[in-house]
């Protein structure tokens, strides 16, 4: 008769119950890696069972059991050996590793379970696993430690895989995942040492239900309202995939008016129009990974080289949306697009997909877009020049570049454009007509705004331009920048700063910008016109405005757009039009500015119109600091000015 210590699968077994419980409670069941999970649990559970029953008919010496303890004892031993495989095999899809098994490393990685199986099929013949004595006392055999074996092989797989690919999951994971295998194995070998003492199941429940609680706690990946996947279990579903370089679709679908039906609808009834759409997806797809990444954009992620299916699904949504959905007797309808990404094809990092994902700078046509192959690389270009910026704004690495401009009547270089320039370490140089837009819409100009202001400032003190004859710089003040309300101080405190006068700083602003937005622009205006500011209207004549209703705004100087002069350089009635362009705005008493002067001719034409200044490439091109203040201390330095 054999005695066991089962006191500790009787708390092994209140412990599977309990995870099991728990675990068909949660929301998140839906993933392959729940699924092996669960079997998992179930694998234990049943193991426990099987464990109690065979010991405790064993110790009853009673040889009506002995078939009883027989099947037990089976079942707990195929079951049991069952759980090294399937955990190792949780652990790979945990970490993404087995999208890359093929059908070799299939047989390799479940064939020395196989043989596990075979050697216990066999046993009541080859009585290799175990056998009873002649006093029916339950001894090991041979083979029994090819069973502890091979679930040392796992354990080392297991470990090697983790430590591996550690980079697919986060540290923390990573971390309880290799505390928890090194428990587990210490359990099997004391086990192994102790027979009788059954701790091995116990250990291992433990073990699950830490995974349960930490690992397995999908919660935090779970958007509340509409039950699907969130970002943050996007972002890592991506990291996975990336680093261990799978071939995959993405489908993102994008609701473009979804903040309108927000606004209109109500929240409790935009959600839950949200949670209906979220539906349709998950029934589409009839697979569990489509995410909710918040603002109306959903992605659904397909495993494998599966483009065909991919475009079926995508062919699906357009009609879907191409119709009005019908929502409590409602009419709805989406301004949609859809983006089909090939991952490696068209992207090769978390950072760009995300980017793709949040960009939605694509001209809409019709209610349903499908981004096409130009528009995916506008959206990916666009996405880099938003990271750029980023980029240089973190790392103070925008450039500031000066352009001179000529005094025509004291010949002789009085001012200067300050010009941001991005030259991104990947990109190269980015022109500003390409990144300022994207900074204009995204918000970023307001800082991009203030760096080149403070680069001027900084500039006009440390090289001392007023003793060259530099009277101010003139920098550009973006529509965005003229709605923050607290930039008059902003721009204020940065001249105490430098110990500066506002006259050293005359501020521009776009025709286009000061027609669509007056009301805003006055008032702004206004407080920086208490501040002693002076304004210049820039690129004048490009806007087809009234002349009148501009110059009630109150600029000190004009500048006439390039275009204007290039066509009167070529065309009578052109020269016409700068002609009296030229003459309105000298009557009204204002300054003017010609840019975009590239030749003698140009320039003398300019000077005979009576113009004030010129800017443009005869005199320079805008330099960097250094060069920009050593031309204008050798252009000036053979005049005589006071």
């Amino acid at each position: 008769m054999e005695n066991y210590e089962i006191h500790f699968d009787i708390c092994a077994f209140i412990l599977y119950i309990t995870s099991l419980i728990v675990y068909f409670s949660k929301k998140d069941t839906r993933k392959l890696q729940n699924k092996i999970f669960s079997l998992v649990l179930l694998n234990g559970l049943i193991a426990s069972i099987a464990d109690i029953t065979s010991s405790v008919l064993m110790a009853t010496g009673n040889p009506k059991f002995y078939f009883a303890v027989d099947v037990a004892n089976y079942v707990y031993l195929i079951v049991h050996n069952a759980l090294p495989p399937t955990f190792s095999f949780y652990v790979m899809v945990l970490i993404g590793v087995s999208k890359k098994f093929t059908r070799t490393i299939y047989t390799l990685f479940f064939a020395p379970f196989a043989v596990s199986l075979i050697g216990l099929f066999l046993n009541p013949i080859t009585h290799a696993v175990f056998y009873y004595d002649a006093h029916h006392v339950y001894t090991h055999s041979w083979f029994f430690f090819y069973l502890y074996g091979i679930c040392v092989v796992y354990f080392f797989a297991v470990i090697f895989a983790v430590i591996k690919f550690n980079y697919s999951i986060s540290i923390k994971k990573a971390f309880f995942l290799i505390v928890f295998i090194v428990v587990d194995f210490a359990s099997v070998v004391f086990q192994f040492f102790f027979p009788k003492i059954l701790l091995e199941l116990f250990a291992q429940a433990v073990t699950c239900l830490s995974i349960l609680m930490t690992i397995e706690n999908g919660e935090e990946v779970l958007n509340p309202i509409t039950g699907l996947y969130n970002r943050r279990a996007f972002i890592l579903e991506n990291i996975s995939l990336l680093e261990t370089k799978q071939t995959y679709s993405i489908i993102i679908v994008k609701l473009l008016n979804q903040r309108y039906y927000l606004s209109t609808l109500g929240y409790r009834f935009a959600q839950e129009l949200n949670s209906q759409v979220a539906q349709y997806f998950v029934e589409i797809t009839n697979q569990n990974y489509v995410y909710d990444l918040d603002n109306g954009i959903f992605a659904i992620v397909l495993d494998g080289d599966a483009q065909k299916k991919c475009h079926e699904i995508s062919d699906r949504i357009y009609e879907k949306f191409s119709q009005d959905w019908l929502f409590r007797d409602m009419s709805i309808s989406f301004e949609t697009q859809i983006c089909v990404i090939l991952v490696p094809q068209d992207i090769h990092t978390l950072e760009n997909l995300l980017m793709l994902a949040d960009t939605t700078d694509v001209k809409i046509e019709n209610r349903v877009t499908i981004v096409q192959e130009e528009q995916l690389k506008y959206m990916q270009r666009r996405a880099a020049i938003e990271n750029a910026i980023e980029k240089a704004l973190r790392n103070n690495s925008f450039q500031v570049y000066y352009q001179p401009i000529w005094d025509c009547k004291a010949n002789k270089i009085h001012s200067a454009e300050a010009l941001v320039r991005l030259i991104d370490d990947e990109m190269g140089f980015i022109s500003p007509e390409e990144f300022i837009p994207i900074a204009e819409k995204n918000g970023t100009i307001t800082s991009i705004g203030q760096f080149v202001f403070e680069d001027a400032c900084h500039l006009f003190t440390k090289e001392h331009l007023d003793d060259i004859g530099i009277d101010f710089i003139e920098v550009n003040l973006s529509t965005v920048q003229c709605m923050h309300k607290n930039l008059p101080q902003i721009l204020k405190n940065t001249l105490e700063h430098y110990s500066l006068s506002s006259r050293t700083i005359n501020l521009e602003i776009t025709e286009s910008a000061a027609i669509h937005h007056q009301d805003t622009f006055q008032q702004t205006m206004q407080e920086l016109r208490n501040l002693n500011f002076t304004f210049s209207l820039d690129d004048y004549g490009t806007g087809y405005s009234n002349a009148s209703y501009i110059f009630n705004m109150d600029f000190s100087i004009i500048k006439i757009d390039k275009s204007i002069l290039w066509e009167a350089d070529k065309k009578a009635f052109a020269k016409i039009i700068l002609q009296n362009t030229v003459r309105m705005i000298k009557e009204m008493n204002l300054k003017i500015v010609v840019e975009g002067v590239e030749t003698e001719q140009q320039k003398n034409l300019v000077a005979s119109l009576g113009c004030d200044y010129c800017q443009g490439y005869y005199f320079s091109k805008p330099l960097p600091k250094a060069e920009f203040t050593e031309y204008c201390r050798n252009f000036n330095s053979r005049l005589k000015f006071s």
